[in-house]
Order: C-alpha cells, then structure tokens, then sequence
C-alpha cells in the first residue's frame, strides 16, 4: 500500500516562474492492483507517479510505502528503494541506441552485483516470456514500436519489483499494441504485482484489468473512487 499524506510538489520554489505540480494530495494506492491516474496535460499526472515511485521528492508531505515513511529518506536509501521495489515502463521506453535488447533489459540490474550468467539467463527469461527472444541480440534502434515496447517491459520487470510504474505507456501505440500492452499488465496483476499508470487513454481508464481511476486536474485530486471489489 502506498499512502499520500498533504503531499505538494513545486518546481522552482521561490522564484518567478514557480510552478505548483501538486497541491495538497491525500491519496491511498492499493497493492496488488491497477490504478490509472487521468487527465489533461499539465493536471500533474507524471510529478505524483515520480513522487509515488521516490523519483523527486515532495516539496511538502509524507509518502509511505507499506506503512514506512520514504519521502525523506536519505538519496542513497531512495536509489536502493528504486532499485528493489520499483519497474519503470517510459512514454518514450528510454531504451539506449546502439545496446542490443538483452544488453537493455541487463541494464537496471547490473548494480546488483549479480554474477553475468545468472543476470543474463533471468533476463533472457524475461525477454522470452514476452516473444523476443529471437531479437535477444538486436540493437534497439532495429526494433519495431511493440518489439520495443515489450523490451522495455522486460527491462522494468528485470529485478522482479512488486510495483510497475507506466507514464503514458500507450501514448505511441497504436490500438492493437495497446490491446497487447493491456494484456501484459493484466498477467503481471494476476502474478500479485501493484500497477501505476498515468494514462489520458480512454483505452486505458476502461480496460477490464484497471481496479481504480483518480482523476486529476491543475495538480488536484478531482475524483478518487474507491478501488472496485474484484469480481467472483
């Protein structure tokens, strides 16, 4: 369980251009369920995920996660914190040029201090489960859009997190490739995983899988409705 206590995130704090990204979030994420974050560009949506996932901090407020505040953590115990607990799935995918595929997934994991021929049979595990082990040893840049979507799913999945953070994960993707992705984060549900999503997808705020979506707005909470009970 996540929980978001009076949290407030400005950028700029004290100068002219300082902008208000969140103001006064008091929110409750459920684990081991989908919950989609939606609205326009600018209501906030991408500041609370990196908040969420202690990617920035929050300028006022507490974050906890399972019950431990980790909003003032020290950045060292934050990076550790990232590291074990979270995958992160990008609009863009963030996957480096010129690396191949199993290079990429490696990545996240290389720090672990894992030795190589265990680190690169869990990610060839991972890669295959999601259909490219044939691309396994393909530069990035020689990838179709959903080879590459799926790359990056796998490189989030690498260090088995139990939250999945996606930020616009559908922006550039067409609606067959949505449908596959949605799929994707339904199986890594039903595995017990906790999924964030900032979507403004309405594929995505009515797929079957999603258990709760807040509404946001000039860095607010609009609606917040309560999780859905899962279905018999």
């Amino acid at each position: 369980m996540i929980t978001l206590q009076s949290v407030t995130k400005t950028y700029n704090a004290g100068r002219p251009n300082a902008v208000t990204a969140l103001d006064g979030i008091d929110l409750t994420i459920e684990g081991r369920a989908v919950t989609v974050l939606k609205g326009p560009s600018g209501s906030g949506k991408s500041s609370l995920l990196s908040v969420v996932a202690c990617m920035a901090r929050p300028s006022t407020g507490r974050v906890s996660l399972d019950g431990e505040v980790v909003s003032g953590l020290p950045e060292h115990f934050q990076t550790e914190l990232r590291r074990e607990r979270f995958g992160f799935i990008f609009q863009r995918f963030n996957l480096v040029r010129g690396l191949t595929v199993l290079e990429n997934v490696m990545l996240p994991a290389a720090p672990l201090g894992q030795p190589f021929g265990e680190l690169r049979a869990r990610a060839m595990d991972r890669i295959e489960a999601l259909g490219l082990g044939p691309r396994a040893q393909t530069r990035i840049e020689l990838l179709s859009g959903g080879e590459a979507q799926r790359a990056a799913i796998a490189r989030a999945l690498i260090n088995d997190p139990p939250i999945l953070i996606a930020d616009e994960p559908t922006a550039n993707l067409d609606s067959a490739l949505s449908e596959t992705f949605l799929q994707i984060v339904a199986e890594e549900k039903a595995r017990g995983r906790t999924v964030i999503m900032s979507s403004h997808d309405p594929r995505v705020w009515g797929a079957d899988c999603v258990d709760r979506v807040v509404a946001m707005r000039d860095g607010r909470i609009e609606d917040a409705p309560a999780q859905q009970e899962p279905q018999p």
